[in-house]
This record gives C-alpha cells, structure tokens and sequence, in this order.
C-alpha cells in the first residue's frame, strides 16, 4: 500500500457505524472514509459530507480504489457481507460478535487467509479502561492467587427495542451475543480456555423472544470467573468483582466512551478517561486497607491503530480472527449446556 490514506467502506450508518467506526476512520490520518452504504436514507451525510453514499453492498465491495470494508450490519448478515467482501478482494473490520456461528467463522478465516487479506474482528471493549485496570492488577500480583472473578454490564431496558433485527430470533441475536460477546472475549484474554462451563440463560422482559439475561461461570483449576448481563436493573451495582487470597477489587460504572462518542459534536478531550466516582477499590487483607485504584485510560481509537499498523506490516492484529471464532464456539457451548427460560 502506498503511505497515502486507506480509503474506508462501511457497510451501515446505524448506532454502531455513527458512534464506534466512522469517528476514529474520519479523525485518523491513516484513513479516509470514502464510502458509506445506506439502503434508503442519507443520514451520513450531515456528519461525512465528503463521503459518498451507496445503496447496496454490491456497490461497497466492488469499488476499486478502496481497499478496506468495514462490515457492521445486523450480526446475521455478517457471514454473507463479510465473505462477499473478501472475495471481492479486500481487507475485512467485522464487528463483533463475528459471526453466527462457529461453522461461518471459520469459512471466514480460511478464506481471508487464501485470499492474503485481512480479518480484524471489532471486539473494542477490550481497549477499555476497566479491562485495562483488570489487566494491570492481575498483572501486579497484589490480590495474591485470584479464586473469583465477576465480570457484568447492568442496564435498565425493560422494553423491547425498535430493531427488530436484535429483539426478534435472527442469528446471532440477543444479549448473549450483544454483551456476552464482549465479555467472553475478555475472560478468554486473561484467563484463557475454561475446563468447564454453567449458563444460565433467560429471556426475562415481557414479550420478549430472545435471550435477555445471562449468567455463564467459566471454571478454571483453582479458581471461577462469572459473566453476567440482564436489562431490568435500575439500582447500582459493580461492573468488575475479583476475589484473591490477599485482597479484592470492586469497581463501578461502564466505561464513559460510548456515552460520549453519542454527542455531537465528540468531545474528544478526555474520552477515554473514566469518572473519579466509578474508580475501583482494592482492599488489602493483611494490611486491613483500603486504596482507590484510578481507572487506566480507554481509547477505542487503539483498535483502527493497530489496523493500520498491521496493513503496513508492523505489527500483529491486537484481536486475531481466531481469539473472535472462540468467542463464538463459547456461545455455541453455553447455548448448549445453558438452562434457557421462557
């Protein structure tokens, strides 16, 4: 490639493309957002005036002069678009969850590798400050041997959503996909492959159809990491728990990135720096202390970094294709040895 920008397709302009791809592809000096595919409307356009609009994913993958598609439509068509894309020839974002199923995810794999191109699955939430803070403290040793680890998003959504495509039973839908995606694909990062597993799988809300709650407990040799996430939780309660033989961790509070890439326009400045409320607070046994753990910065913009990077031939993909296919093969295994409630 030459060392002008990368000229950028992206295949939605939904939440997912307006707040996680196309701010970081735009503000980058690597990259150009030179296509943008919306079926029917032109909402891009007030934000990307530069960029041009497409109508089909036909029109995306064949235009010769951009080398990069960005796949981030309803997680059942990301087999189809994203295979479709690198036969086409390009380099692939895909965003999480990466497939379906397990089965489409290594077709994928095969064929980005017999084609020489690039597989980046978006799985961000591991550039995030909270995992980071887990990540360093583990690292630190000063919770001793770790016995417990409970990792959790919480949200207050008791209503069906307007999409269809997330509320009704497509492939890949549901929170276990959604959520549990990412925070399978965390627990897999730090702890590896489980021995075992247990999930408890719910669909909660009324009218509901797809999995609404989750609770899956990975076991390890001398120690078990839980994963949890529902939509009828108003109170406060901790995102990130660890229990070590020498002391705890207890964070709150998600991380503040999402929320502000939401405003227009971004306020960039301090974006990835977490709220001084939702610091964590490790308590030492021995010592009988208590110590507040300032949260490690999160950037998004890590991701389409190291993207660029490994384009270039300087650097490894920061999330392989093959970590996203095991994050799938646990949802398959969970879904099949999960208890699933009406």
């Amino acid at each position: 490639m030459s060392d002008s920008p990368i000229k950028v397709g992206l295949a939605s302009f939904g939440m997912s493309g307006r707040i996680f791809h196309a701010p970081f592809i735009q503000r980058s000096p690597n990259f150009e957002l030179q296509l943008i595919l919306e079926r029917t409307k032109s909402n891009s356009k007030a934000f990307y005036p530069h960029a041009t609009i497409v109508r089909s994913i036909e029109e995306l993958i064949t235009h010769k002069e951009v080398p990069l598609i960005v796949i981030n439509g309803p997680t059942y068509l990301h087999f189809e678009m994203a295979k479709a894309a690198l036969a086409a020839g390009k380099h692939v974002v895909l965003e999480k969850p990466m497939t379906a199923t397990a089965k489409e995810g290594k077709a994928l794999l095969a064929l980005a590798k017999q084609q020489g191109l690039l597989l980046a699955v978006y799985h961000n939430k591991r550039c995030e400050g909270g995992f980071k803070t887990v990540h360093k403290l583990l690292a630190s040793q000063r919770l001793g041997a770790l016995k417990e680890c409970t990792l959790a998003v919480h949200r207050f959504r008791p209503e069906l959503g307007p999409k269809a495509w997330k509320e009704d039973p497509y492939p890949g839908a549901g929170i276990l996909y959604d959520i549990g995606s990412h925070l399978i694909d965390q627990v897999l990062v730090l702890f590896g492959w489980p021995l075992d597993l247990e999930a408890d799988l719910q669909i909660q809300r009324v009218n509901g159809k797809v999995i609404d709650y989750f609770k899956i407990t990975f076991f390890y040799k001398d120690f078990k990491a839980t994963l949890v996430s529902d939509m009828l939780t108003q109170e406060r309660r901790p995102t990130i728990s660890l229990l070590g033989t020498k002391g705890s961790f207890v964070k709150y509070g998600q991380d503040p990135q999402e929320s502000r890439l939401a405003e227009h326009p971004i306020p960039w400045e301090g974006i990835g720096e977490d709220l001084e409320e939702n610091y964590g607070v490790l308590t030492l046994y021995a010592a009988n202390t208590t110590e507040r753990i300032k949260t490690e910065t999160g950037g998004y913009d890590q991701f389409y970094t190291n993207v660029y990077d490994v384009l270039k031939g300087n650097a490894p993909l920061l999330i392989s294709p093959a970590q996203a296919l095991d994050v799938i093969k646990i949802i398959e295994w969970a879904m099949q040895s999960g208890i699933t409630r009406p």
